[in-house]
Protein backbone atom coordinates (compact mmCIF):
# COMPACT_ATOMS: atom_id res chain seq x y z
CA UNK A 1 0.00 0.00 0.00
CA UNK A 2 2.83 2.41 0.73
CA UNK A 3 3.99 2.74 -2.91
CA UNK A 4 0.43 3.47 -4.01
CA UNK A 5 0.02 6.08 -1.29
CA UNK A 6 3.34 7.63 -2.30
CA UNK A 7 2.27 7.96 -5.92
CA UNK A 8 -1.18 9.27 -4.94
CA UNK A 9 0.22 11.85 -2.54
CA UNK A 10 2.34 13.37 -5.26
CA UNK A 11 -0.65 13.79 -7.57
CA UNK A 12 -3.50 14.65 -5.21
CA UNK A 13 -2.48 18.20 -4.17
CA UNK A 14 -2.01 19.31 -7.76
CA UNK A 15 -5.42 18.07 -8.89
CA UNK A 16 -7.17 19.32 -5.75
CA UNK A 17 -5.66 22.79 -6.14
CA UNK A 18 -6.75 22.91 -9.78
CA UNK A 19 -10.27 21.73 -8.95
CA UNK A 20 -10.57 24.22 -6.09
CA UNK A 21 -9.53 27.14 -8.29
CA UNK A 22 -11.97 26.08 -10.99
CA UNK A 23 -14.80 25.61 -8.51
CA UNK A 24 -14.26 29.08 -7.05
CA UNK A 25 -14.42 30.57 -10.53
CA UNK A 26 -17.48 28.53 -11.58
CA UNK A 27 -19.43 29.14 -8.37
CA UNK A 28 -19.34 32.88 -9.04
CA UNK A 29 -20.86 32.46 -12.50
CA UNK A 30 -24.26 33.83 -13.46
CA UNK A 31 -25.83 30.45 -14.22
CA UNK A 32 -25.03 29.23 -10.70
CA UNK A 33 -26.77 32.28 -9.21
CA UNK A 34 -29.72 31.59 -11.53
CA UNK A 35 -29.88 27.95 -10.46
CA UNK A 36 -29.91 29.01 -6.79
CA UNK A 37 -32.66 31.55 -7.48
CA UNK A 38 -34.79 28.85 -9.11
CA UNK A 39 -34.75 26.99 -5.79
CA UNK A 40 -32.47 24.12 -6.73
CA UNK A 41 -30.71 22.67 -3.69
CA UNK A 42 -27.10 23.65 -3.08
CA UNK A 43 -25.89 20.05 -3.36
CA UNK A 44 -27.56 19.62 -6.74
CA UNK A 45 -26.19 22.94 -8.01
CA UNK A 46 -22.66 22.09 -6.91
CA UNK A 47 -22.68 18.48 -8.09
CA UNK A 48 -24.83 18.87 -11.18
CA UNK A 49 -23.80 22.21 -12.58
CA UNK A 50 -20.60 23.51 -11.03
CA UNK A 51 -18.56 20.34 -10.68
CA UNK A 52 -19.01 19.29 -14.29
CA UNK A 53 -17.78 22.63 -15.60
CA UNK A 54 -14.96 22.83 -13.07
CA UNK A 55 -13.80 19.31 -13.84
CA UNK A 56 -12.86 20.18 -17.43
CA UNK A 57 -9.62 21.90 -16.48
CA UNK A 58 -8.89 19.39 -13.73
CA UNK A 59 -9.13 16.51 -16.20
CA UNK A 60 -6.51 18.21 -18.34
CA UNK A 61 -4.24 18.71 -15.32
CA UNK A 62 -4.80 15.10 -14.29
CA UNK A 63 -3.91 13.81 -17.77
CA UNK A 64 -0.68 15.76 -17.91
CA UNK A 65 0.34 14.65 -14.44
CA UNK A 66 -0.50 11.00 -15.05
CA UNK A 67 1.88 11.12 -17.98
CA UNK A 68 4.45 12.59 -15.59
CA UNK A 69 3.77 9.83 -13.06
CA UNK A 70 4.75 7.12 -15.52
CA UNK A 71 8.31 8.39 -15.19
CA UNK A 72 8.12 8.72 -11.42
CA UNK A 73 7.18 5.06 -11.06
CA UNK A 74 10.82 4.31 -11.86
CA UNK A 75 11.82 5.99 -8.61
CA UNK A 76 9.01 4.43 -6.57
CA UNK A 77 9.86 0.94 -7.80
CA UNK A 78 13.52 1.50 -7.01
CA UNK A 79 12.90 2.91 -3.52
CA UNK A 80 10.45 0.17 -2.51
CA UNK A 81 12.35 -2.63 -4.33
CA UNK A 82 9.33 -3.61 -6.37
CA UNK A 83 9.77 -5.74 -9.45
CA UNK A 84 8.30 -4.01 -12.46
CA UNK A 85 8.97 -2.32 -15.73
CA UNK A 86 10.68 0.61 -14.00
CA UNK A 87 13.00 -1.67 -12.07
CA UNK A 88 13.77 -3.55 -15.29
CA UNK A 89 14.63 -0.29 -17.02
CA UNK A 90 17.00 0.78 -14.25
CA UNK A 91 18.69 -2.64 -14.26
CA UNK A 92 19.00 -2.44 -18.06
CA UNK A 93 20.56 1.02 -17.84
CA UNK A 94 23.14 -0.18 -15.32
CA UNK A 95 23.76 -3.32 -17.41
CA UNK A 96 24.08 -1.27 -20.61
CA UNK A 97 21.32 -3.29 -22.29
CA UNK A 98 20.28 -0.55 -24.69
CA UNK A 99 17.69 -2.47 -26.75
CA UNK A 100 15.74 -3.18 -23.54
CA UNK A 101 16.01 0.47 -22.49
CA UNK A 102 14.72 1.56 -25.90
CA UNK A 103 11.84 -0.93 -25.73
CA UNK A 104 10.78 0.18 -22.27
CA UNK A 105 11.07 3.83 -23.31
CA UNK A 106 8.80 3.04 -26.25
CA UNK A 107 6.26 1.44 -23.88
CA UNK A 108 6.33 4.54 -21.66
CA UNK A 109 5.91 6.79 -24.71
CA UNK A 110 2.91 4.76 -25.88
CA UNK A 111 1.41 5.00 -22.38
CA UNK A 112 1.78 8.79 -22.45
CA UNK A 113 0.11 9.01 -25.87
CA UNK A 114 -2.77 6.81 -24.70
CA UNK A 115 -3.25 8.88 -21.54
CA UNK A 116 -3.29 12.08 -23.61
CA UNK A 117 -5.84 10.53 -25.97
CA UNK A 118 -8.05 9.48 -23.05
CA UNK A 119 -7.73 12.98 -21.60
CA UNK A 120 -8.95 14.48 -24.87
CA UNK A 121 -11.88 12.04 -24.98
CA UNK A 122 -12.82 12.85 -21.37
CA UNK A 123 -12.53 16.56 -22.11
CA UNK A 124 -14.91 16.25 -25.05
CA UNK A 125 -17.33 14.19 -22.95
CA UNK A 126 -17.41 16.84 -20.20
CA UNK A 127 -17.59 19.87 -22.47
CA UNK A 128 -20.05 19.59 -25.37
CA UNK A 129 -18.43 22.56 -27.13
CA UNK A 130 -15.30 20.45 -27.74
CA UNK A 131 -15.60 18.01 -30.61
CA UNK A 132 -13.18 15.30 -31.60
CA UNK A 133 -12.22 15.42 -35.24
Amino acid sequence: MLPGITVALTLAPIVIRSLRASMIEVLSSDYIVTAHSKGISTARVVLGHALRNAAVSSVTVLGVNIAYLTGSTLVVERVFSLPGIGQQMINSIFGRDFPTVQGITLVFAIMVVVVNLLTDVAHSALDPRVQLT
